[in-house]
């Protein structure tokens, strides 16, 4: 009875084991790091954005004060230009942030997608997990459409930040993966599709 029990849970450490080095060998982790590729960007695009937004309320300050030194305006009417300007300079600065942002992303979910579409390939790869996938509590991500997107091929076009989330959880959620669950991870990938 106690060998029995052994081999067992010798077993169970295998399949484990096992799905471990699925998981992997089927993930490029560092290239699915979408905050971690991401954030150098992000302090360039703020900057972008503040210099659009400072170059056209200096722009408009100084037409402004030529204006009221020259004594075409009257110092009321400076005054007033002198705020009211910060509204249009802020919204142009926060343009050139989206922007700038979005050029220095693209082409990391670009390349992220390209790797989606290599792991996943014709018969979806990410739903095979389905058993640890379902057991995430992930804020604002829906693991369900995720499985749903990988069975019908078309992972590649979700979001590829949740993607790399669900990813990276996957994981720390085998460490608390029950036997069954790894079981049935082990029969998603016998099956053909």
């Amino acid at each position: 009875m106690n060998e029995k029990h052994k081999k067992k849970q010798s077993s169970k450490r295998s399949d484990r084991k096992a799905v471990q080095r699925r998981i992997e060998s089927s993930f490029d982790f560092e290239r699915l790091s979408y905050e971690k590729r991401v954030q150098p960007g992000r302090g360039k695009a703020k900057l972008v954005g503040t210099l659009f937004a400072a170059i056209l309320y200096l722009a408009a300050f100084g037409v402004a004060y030529y204006s009221w030194s020259a004594q075409l305006i009257p110092e009321e009417l400076f005054a007033k230009i002198v705020w009211i300007f910060m509204i249009p300079a802020s919204v142009v600065g926060c343009f050139a942030w989206l922007i700038a942002s979005n050029r220095n992303e693209f082409p990391i979910r670009e390349d992220i997608r390209h790797h989606i579409d290599q792991f996943e390939g014709e018969k979806g790869l990410l739903w095979r997990f389905e058993p640890l996938l379902s057991q995430l509590q992930l804020k604002k991500i829906n693991t369900d459409v995720l499985v749903d997107a990988s069975r019908c091929g078309e992972l590649v076009k979700m979001a590829p930040e949740d993607i790399c989330t669900v990813i990276h959880a996957l994981q720390p959620q085998l460490q608390h993966a029950n036997a069954a669950a790894i079981t049935t991870i082990e029969e998603n990938f016998s099956t053909t599709g």
